[in-house]
């Protein structure tokens, strides 16, 4: 499926995906696509030569088949869609780890292969005709299936720990579960004249806990979160909009990423989240 939470993960670029009616409001969806990532060049060897053993890093081949059901209940007031898949990636692109004579060094090269498998979970529903809502669920178990010479994970590296075997472990920077909860409420207003609908909604997202990078290390873990967005706003019957927007509500600190750098210091840098944010939009339709 395009558009997975896993970054890695892309729109396929050729696709087959028949639709079978099965009632006026069902709707069953079947998807076959595969795709391929650019090469790219290795990095000089330790003689400080070209590597002309692996010079070109072989594009990536992702197969992904996916079985979905969307459907309309409670006279259309609720909107449900629900699909599981599975994506295969082959000759994944990551670093790996030369041991050889010379040199221990990391670059990036290609791996065997990744496996993902998930489910998902969107819906939207109208509680009343000014509350309405939306929910969605997503579940990924995402592993490498052949990684024989990934990089050692912190607390493993020592004088003769080099390379590590990481196959069956789990993909980085992948949350086994990540969910969306929200709702708004409109109600009609007339400001200075001008008729329209006052609205306040809220949102409320959470992201399980992930790896930050490839070896797993258990130094590398991003706790999962959970964040508060909300916005108070004023929309006209008409081509234009503003609203007063809080972003991280409550000023949840947390990792956006970790990485653990080269050269086996324990240095380990990351990228905080941004503090509470407050804003002003005004949006305008032509």
């Amino acid at each position: 499926m395009c558009g997975r939470s896993a970054g890695w993960l892309r729109c396929a670029g050729a696709s087959r995906q028949p639709a079978k009616k099965l009632k006026k409001s069902l709707l069953r969806s079947e998807k076959l696509s595969s795709e391929e990532t650019p090469k790219s060049l290795l990095p000089l060897n330790a003689a400080n030569q070209p590597a002309l053993a692996t010079a070109v890093i072989k594009p990536e081949q992702n197969t992904t088949a996916e079985l979905g059901v969307k459907t309309r209940l409670l006279d259309n007031r609720l909107l449900l869609n629900v699909d599981v898949y599975e994506t295969t990636v082959r000759d994944f692109q990551t670093n790996v780890v030369d041991s050889g004579p010379g040199a221990l060094r990391g670059y990036l090269a290609n791996i065997d292969k990744v496996r993902v498998e998930g489910a998902e979970l969107d819906a939207a529903f109208a509680v009343t005709e000014n509350l309405t809502g939306h929910l969605s669920a997503a579940y990924s178990d995402g592993k490498y299936i052949s990684y024989k010479n990934g990089p050692c994970p912190l607390e493993l590296i020592g004088s003769t720990t080099t390379v590590c075997d990481l196959s069956g472990k789990a993909l980085s920077a992948l949350p086994r579960w990540v969910e969306s909860l929200g709702g708004e409420y409109a109600h009609p207003v007339s400001v200075a004249g001008i008729a329209g609908q006052a609205y306040l909604q809220g949102e409320l997202q959470t992201r399980g806990k992930m790896f930050g990078e490839p070896s797993d290390s258990q130094y590398a873990v991003i706790d999962g979160y959970s964040v508060v967005n909300a916005s108070l706003g004023f929309r006209q019957r008409g081509p234009w909009e503003v609203a007063l927007f809080v972003r991280n509500l409550f000023d949840k600190n947390y990792m956006q990423n970790l990485t653990v750098q080269a050269g086996n210091s324990g240095l380990i840098v990351g990228t905080p989240s941004d503090p509470r944010t407050y804003g002003l939009t005004f949006r305008a339709n032509f």
